[in-house]
């Protein structure tokens, strides 16, 4: 089988298989996000994230991101410099988004294991606690699958750390810091589900032209890691063997090419999350509300709440 044959298979296989339509959701009112992640792109990444922080940002909400790693083997260019060069591009990635702050945890990256839980999470409760967020937004800890062991440990840590930081008996010497008790209202994760099934999404978060182009242009900002010229030649070359071609490349670099195609792949992933909640781009997510865990206490709430 040719190429090209292959990827009209893999584009027919992939339209075939589009789940049930996902109910769309609004962004809740408030005023913080915090964005709780591992590393220095998981804002950006292909499967979500970056164009519901820039839907949040044009409807009022201020936005933190903390970089749990110091992403130290993301890249080729040795520890230290791609701590230094990753941290560049994230402040990067991050501005474009319209994120106002990163803050880096700095904990090796892929030794996050060995790290004591409750240290982690009670790092991740001081943040709740001192910029007060609405929403928490981070990896869902109940995928499955997940092969990324920092992913594993914040998303868990993120988790436990939203439910705690409300709780006035956790942690009580915040207070010495000036810190109270918070409880931000909404938890929303986000899975890569074809690593393996856990927590399907519940919700789809629509987005618009300019909030798809945010989140083109802040995954492309992680060249450390990201559009590669390699890959875009090697693509090149299989393709002419075929004698094919892709006409938008003709005029550009293999690294002008390697940023086009991860742009196209941002479009791609956007569009098909919104063919997936019939509109032209999306994310999906799994959401967590502040009274999920007292079903009956919300469906009451949903039948019988006014208006005053």
């Amino acid at each position: 089988m040719t190429l090209a044959m292959r990827l009209l298979s893999m584009a027919a296989l992939a339209l075939s298989a589009l789940p049930q339509k996902l109910p769309l959701g609004e962004v809740p009112r408030g005023k913080v996000v915090l964005i709780l992640q591992p590393h220095h792109d998981d804002h950006t990444t292909d499967y979500g994230m970056g164009g519901l922080i820039a839907r949040m940002v044009d409807e009022g909400y201020e936005a933190y991101y903390v970089r749990a790693s110091n992403d130290e083997k993301d890249g080729a260019h040795g520890y230290a410099r791609n701590d230094i060069v990753n941290l560049r591009e994230s402040v990067e990635g991050t501005r474009i988004l319209g994120i106002r702050k990163v803050i880096s945890l700095n904990w090796r990256n892929d030794y996050m294991n060995p790290i004591p839980l409750n240290e982690l999470r009670e790092q991740l409760i001081v943040l709740i606690r001192k910029y007060k967020p609405d929403v928490v937004l981070g990896h869902n800890p109940w995928e499955h699958y997940q092969k990324n062991p920092d992913h594993r440990q914040v998303a868990r840590a993120m988790a436990e750390a939203w439910w705690m930081a409300g709780f006035a008996n956790v942690h009580p010497e915040h207070a010495a810091l000036g810190l109270q008790p918070h409880s931000a209202h909404y938890l929303y994760g986000k899975a890569r589900l074809d690593w393996g099934l856990g927590h399907r999404p519940n919700v789809a978060i629509e987005l618009n032209e300019s909030q798809v182009r945010k989140k083109q242009k802040a995954y492309v900002a992680h060249l450390n890691v990201y559009a590669n010229p390699a890959t875009a030649r090697a693509y090149r070359v299989a393709l002419a063997r075929e004698n094919l071609a892709v006409p938008e490349w003709e005029s550009l670099t293999d690294a002008e090419a390697a940023v086009l195609m991860e742009e196209w792949h941002m479009q791609w992933i956007s569009r098909r999350r919104g063919a997936e909640a019939g509109v032209p781009y999306a994310e999906d997510y799994y959401v967590l509300g502040e009274f999920d865990h007292l079903p009956g206490l919300k469906e009451y709430l949903s039948k019988n709440v006014v208006a005053r």
